[in-house]
């Protein structure tokens, strides 16, 4: 939906302003055909109900409007991200999307690192499940001489008895699929709530 432009560096402008809008939804691995057309659409409109002026500053006044595709985009991305990624369950989708999300604003910030330590609890969870047969005098539960109670992977397990034992593995799988349905499903209310 590209007008056509008699003033070259209006379409310079143009294409510099659209380049930037579609790399930015191309690392979001979004739908950019339509995102792109429905922006297109917006400023082609606001081009129209400028008043005055010639092609380039109706443009300029279009685009200043619009703000930095950094700027809009960010919360867009991150909610079709979590959105996407809620509905498939792919930990690499909400990963990309809490990260737009913390980078879009302070509530989504907060909200987004809440949940990338959700989503951090649970790697420590399948990690110590991964690790416990390769390194199991340092994964599982700890009981120290002195009483204190560590779990985990911990490095300094000498002299501690390990509570747990092969159980730790089903249990910290068990933790963390449940963790991970219990975020997924917190990410896809918060998400239906807006």
């Amino acid at each position: 939906m590209t007008p056509a432009f008699t003033d070259p560096a209006a379409r310079r402008r143009w294409d510099a302003y659209f380049s930037e809008v579609d790399r930015l939804l191309a690392r979001a691995d979004a739908d950019v055909a339509e995102m792109r057309g429905d922006l297109e659409a917006h400023v082609v409109d606001s081009m129209a109900a400028a008043s005055g002026g010639n092609e380039g500053e109706r443009l300029d006044v279009a685009l200043s409007r619009l703000g930095r595709p950094i700027d809009y985009l960010r919360p867009l991305l991150a909610d079709e991200m979590i959105e996407r990624g809620t509905r498939t369950y792919s930990p690499i989708t909400i990963a990309r999307g809490l990260s737009y999300a913390i980078m879009a604003g302070s509530r989504r910030a907060v909200i987004g690192l809440a949940f990338g330590l959700g989503y951090l609890l649970l790697a420590i969870f399948t990690g110590m499940a991964l690790l416990k047969p390769l390194w199991g005098e340092h994964v599982g539960v700890f009981r120290h001489p002195d009483g204190t109670v560590s779990a985990g992977i911990v490095a300094q397990s000498d002299g501690a008895r390990e509570l747990l034992g092969w159980w730790s593995i089903p249990i910290a799988l068990l933790l963390a699929a449940l963790l991970y349905v219990a975020l997924t499903k917190g990410l896809r209310t918060i998400r239906q709530r807006r």
